[in-house]
């Protein structure tokens, strides 16, 4: 009788109460509230990682592609301004064929498109659907010019890339681009950034897209140094914030996660001399001036940011 006395007994201060249970569970959420947000800057520091190495990747490829093209970068398009070794005739682009965007033409120099795409960037691609090409055969990469609209009215393939570049060095205009022996300073040039989704190619009003900017996509409380204030009204080239400019579509990718504060609250740069680097974008500088200064030959012309005097769209 009295062992088994003993043995409720025993039972009976083995046990929790409801106060010391509770405490647990107490201690239990305060960790986890703890941790769960380093777990997730974790991840998101080995998505910037990866980031920082597509961005180097495509950087690489964008100096390769200037060793062979007279030491300039792509233009937004194959087609509708001077052609790649700068012939004063145009190709024209055909309505509804694919045409390809400086993404497509530095894909060769990378040799994986998954490179283009960072994986903090939501977006899902929209493939390309069968097309022709500018030359008539079936397209395996590019967008559709205008000729086939998609269900929102608008042309072109959508969230091909999630990187854009500097738009100040080759932009499709007659006066738009800059040769490598005019930028005075490489290793502050931005040649490749992060970027709203986009189509890849093309910066036409009637195309997805446009994956070539004059300045980042930053929050609206912050001014590029140097520039002037943000603008949400401007809506051609916003000189401090290329917000404004974007596809609604594309402004709400924005809205949910902006591109220059992706990682962390920065993102991965490439640059001129084929550096890359992981910033904050209240060092980007914006875009201060939209304006042409003539080259040396006189034939051409750069933006007034790459005449390595004015600090546009540059570190």
């Amino acid at each position: 009788m009295e062992s088994t006395s003993r043995l409720a007994s025993s039972r009976v201060r083995s046990g929790f109460t409801l106060i010391e249970l509770l405490v647990v569970i107490a201690i239990i959420a305060i960790l986890a509230s703890i941790l769960f947000p380093v777990f997730a800057q974790a991840r998101e520091k080995a998505r910037q990682t990866t980031c920082l190495n597509n961005i180097k990747q495509v950087t690489l490829g964008m100096i390769q592609y200037q060793q062979d093209y007279d030491e300039t970068v792509p233009y937004n398009t194959e087609c509708n301004n001077r052609d790649l070794h700068d012939n004063p005739v145009p190709p024209a682009c055909i309505a509804g064929r694919a045409v390809l965007g400086w993404v497509d033409l530095v894909d060769p120099y990378v040799r994986n498109r998954a490179v283009f795409k960072c994986p903090s960037d939501i977006a899902s691609p929209e493939p390309l659907q069968g097309e022709l090409n500018m030359q008539g055969t079936v397209a395996t990469r590019g967008h559709v010019f205008a000729g086939t609209k998609h269900a929102d009215g608008y042309y072109g393939g959508q969230f091909q890339s999630s990187y854009g570049r500097n738009d100040n060095l080759a932009n499709n205009g007659s006066l738009g681009t800059a040769y490598l022996a005019q930028i005075q300073y490489p290793s502050t040039t931005i040649l490749i950034m992060e970027y709203a989704p986009n189509s890849g190619g093309g910066n036409s009003p009637n195309e997805h897209g446009g994956s070539a900017a004059y300045t980042i996509v930053r929050d609206p409380t912050i001014t590029g140094a140097g520039c002037v204030a943000y603008d949400r009204q401007m809506t051609n080239h916003n000189l401090a914030n290329a917000f404004a400019g974007l596809r609604p579509e594309v402004q709400a990718f924005e809205r949910k996660k902006l591109s220059s504060a992706r990682h962390n609250g920065g993102a991965n740069y490439g640059f001129m001399d084929g550096h890359a680097k992981w910033i904050r974008p209240e060092r980007i500088y914006g875009q201060c001036v939209i304006g042409f200064a003539p080259n040396p030959e006189g034939t051409s012309g750069i933006e007034f940011g790459n005449n390595g005097n004015d600090p546009d769209f540059r570190l």
